[in-house]
C-alpha cells in the first residue's frame, strides 16, 4: 500500500524514513528559535564531536586612491575559528501491549504527539540558551530610553513594557553595528518576544497580509506582523522559559517589575547547529514477548552563537533585558 511505512531493524530499535520526515517536518513551524541558525552537516565518520567553521570579521583597513607607481597596500581580514560539539538528545516514552490493545484512542499517535512537543521544545531551548549568549543588552529604565551594556549581563531593572522607541533604539544598536538582516526577509531584523513583551507594541504593527500583499513574500514560524523593517516573531515557551539540558528542565523566566519579558533582535548570522543525526522517531522492539513497547525520539546536534567578540563589536543580537 502506499501509505503504508516500512520499518527498518536497527540495533535495538525500528527506523522509518518515512515517519521521520513526517516528524522533522511536524516539526519545524513549533521551533521559532531554530529557524533562523546557520546550519552545518555534521555526518559521517571520522567528523568526530566537535565541528569547525571560519568566521571572517572586517577587514584591518580600507582601500584608498592610489598613485600609478605606488604598490598595492595590503592588510588582513582577522580570522577566527568557530567551534560546536555535537551530544545526543532524546527522550522515550514506554506502554504496555495491553494499553495499546484496549484503549480506544490511538496510543502510539498520542506518545508521538507528546514527543513532537518535547522535541521541538528541547531544540528550541537550547536555541534560546544560545541566543541568551549575546553581548548586547538593552534595558528600558524609562519609556522612552535604552541603557545598553556589551558584556552580556544587564546593570538595570526594566521598568518600562517595550513599545516602538524603544524598538527604534534596539534596531539603531544593530544598524551602528552594520549588521545585516535577512536575505529571505527582504533584508528585515527579525524580533522574537513572548506575548506579554509583545503587548506593548502589537497596535503598531503592520498585519502579515497587508505588507505581503506588496511583495514582501516570506513569512517565517511565528511571525505576527512587522514595524521599522523589523518582523515581529512570537514564541510562547522557549523565550519565557530558561531549558537547561543536564536537568531536562526548564525553569520560568520573570521580571521583578512585570511590566515586560526577554525578547531578542538580531540579524544575520545568529547561531551556528550542527547536525549529525536530525530528530527521529524510533520505536522499541517489542520485549517480553511482546508485552513491553515504546517510543523515543532521539538526536545527535549542537548549537553555538555565531559571535561572541568581547565588546559586543561583531554581535548580530541584541537582547531586551533586566537585571531582575
Amino acid at each position: 500500500m502506499a501509505n503504508e511505512l516500512i520499518w527498518t531493524s536497527q540495533s535495538g530499535y525500528l527506523y522509518s524514513a518515512e515517519l521521520n520526515k513526517r516528524f522533522q517536518k511536524q516539526a519545524q513551524p513549533l521551533t521559532k528559535f531554530r529557524q533562523f541558525c546557520a546550519i552545518k552537516e555534521a555526518f559521517g565518520k571520522g567528523k568526530g564531536e566537535t565541528v569547525n567553521w571560519l568566521k571572517v570579521s572586517n577587514a584591518s583597513a580600507m582601500g584608498r586612491v592610489l598613485s600609478e607607481t605606488e604598490k598595492m597596500p595590503e592588510t588582513t581580514a582577522p580570522l577566527a575559528l568557530g567551534t560546536v560539539s555535537v551530544d545526543e538528545y532524546g527522550l522515550s516514552i514506554p506502554f504496555t501491549f495491553k494499553l495499546s490493545a484496549l484503549s480506544e484512542f490511538d496510543i502510539e499517535d498520542i506518545v508521538r504527539g507528546a514527543l513532537l512537543d518535547d522535541c521541538a521544545k528541547v531544540i528550541d531551548g537550547m536555541v534560546e540558551r544560545q541566543f541568551n549568549a549575546a553581548l548586547l543588552r538593552g534595558v528600558g529604565a524609562d519609556t522612552s530610553s535604552l541603557t545598553v551594556t556589551t558584556d552580556g549581563t544587564a546593570t538595570a531593572t526594566n521598568t518600562s513594557a517595550l513599545n516602538t522607541a524603544h524598538v527604534l533604539s534596539l534596531r539603531y544598536q544593530l544598524k551602528k553595528r552594520n549588521v545585516p538582516g535577512f536575505p529571505g526577509l527582504n533584508g528585515d531584523y527579525a524580533c522574537i518576544a513572548g506575548p506579554l513583551a509583545l503587548s506593548g507594541v502589537l497596535g503598531a504593527l503592520v498585519g502579515i497580509y497587508q505588507y505581503t500583499e506588496l511583495g514582501l513574500k516570506n513569512i517565517v514560524a511565528g511571525e505576527v506582523g512587522r514595524f521599522a523593517g523589523v518582523r515581529f516573531v512570537e514564541d510562547t515557551y522557549a523565550i519565557d522559559n530558561a531549558y537547561d539540558s543536564t536537568a531536562g528542565t526548564a525553569s520560568a523566566i520573570t521580571w521583578t517589575k512585570g511590566s515586560s519579558s526577554p525578547a531578542y533582535m538580531f540579524g544575520a548570522p545568529t547561531v551556528r547547529e550542527a547536525v549529525a543525526v536530525p530528530e527521529e522517531i524510533r520505536v522499541k522492539i517489542a520485549e517480553d514477548y511482546g508485552r513491553s513497547r515504546g517510543i523515543a525520539w532521539y538526536g545527535i546536534f549542537g548549537w553555538k552563537i555565531e559571535w561572541d567578540t568581547s565588546g559586543g563589536a561583531d554581535s548580530r543580537i541584541i537582547k531586551w533585558d533586566s537585571k531582575a
